[in-house]
């Protein structure tokens, strides 16, 4: 039996703690790879890995605490306004179809207004973080890591850098959350969907755990055809086939573990920092 739900609302504290509690696990294993790289190929790169690793980690929490309640804040605020995301259900438990021009509209306006306040909050804290990180590793010696970061500020500080940023995110957003929705509805129609272990919790519903393999198979595909069309853009352009064949595998292989790992993580973590909740209507 398949039902059709309308995501009405996200709950906002349950949304920013189990995204940020997901997000932090995933910057230490990052924060480590980096430190070990880092130490074992860069001059005192012990040193500056003792930097790296807090400001990693710490830099991540304090990010997608503000990142994610604006997206569910935003989505909640845009909901009212717009046509919200449609999802049908089979069994209360397999998504076989959600809304293609909804979804990314919603999105891409999310993902634009967020590029907006993203830089005006850079205008007065950025400059100063890469200022703060510039000093950081000239005193630790890596003098090239440091202008690197200083022609990195150049650049972000440019108004033509900042309407591309607002535009481009606002175009390329729409265009691939609509590709990826139709590959998905493309997929859960041959029994590729995403399947949640959902339970009602008074007006909510909560998401009591996923399928891991499901979501990176479903995940991996849909990265991997996308990283597909930006490779051949790619080639088009010039860049070496190899370039854009590494693109593409990175795509299948990289989407399916990252997906893989957020399923295992949220699974993990749910029970101890709360399952995330959604308001979906009929």
């Amino acid at each position: 039996m398949t039902n059709a739900k309308e995501l009405r609302s996200i709950e906002l504290a349950s949304f920013t703690t189990i995204t940020t509690g997901i997000s932090v696990v995933f910057s230490i294993i990052i924060a480590i790879i980096i430190a070990i790289v880092i130490s074992l190929t860069a001059p005192k790169g012990a040193s500056v890995a003792i930097y790296l690793i807090p400001t990693i980690i710490v830099g991540t929490f304090m990010f997608t605490i503000y990142n994610t309640f604006c997206e569910g804040l935003l989505y909640n605020l845009l909901a009212k306004r717009f046509k919200t995301i449609f999802i049908e259900i089979k069994d209360d438990t397999e998504i076989v179809k959600i809304s293609t021009t909804e979804t990314a509209m919603m999105l891409s306006i999310i993902a634009t207004i967020e590029a907006i306040l993203f830089y005006l909050v850079s205008v007065l804290i950025l400059p100063l973080f890469l200022s703060t990180m510039m000093q950081t590793l000239m005193y630790s010696g890596q003098q090239i890591l440091a202008y690197q970061v200083y022609k990195l500020l150049l650049v972000i500080s440019q108004p033509a850098t900042i309407a591309i940023l607002i535009f481009g995110t606002l175009i390329i957003t729409f265009v691939f959350v609509l590709l990826g929705t139709l590959i998905y509805n493309y997929l859960s129609g041959r029994g590729r969907g995403i399947v949640l272990n959902l339970v009602k919790e008074n007006d909510y519903t909560a998401i009591e755990s996923v399928d891991g393999l499901k979501l990176a198979i479903v995940f991996a595909i849909i990265s991997g055809v996308l990283n597909l069309l930006f490779a051949i853009i790619m080639a088009i352009s010039g860049t070496p086939i190899t370039n854009s064949i590494g693109i593409v595998l990175i795509g299948f292989i990289g989407g399916f573990v990252e997906a893989y790992l957020i399923a295992i993580f949220y699974n993990y973590l749910s029970p101890k920092l709360g399952k995330l909740k959604i308001e979906l209507i009929d």
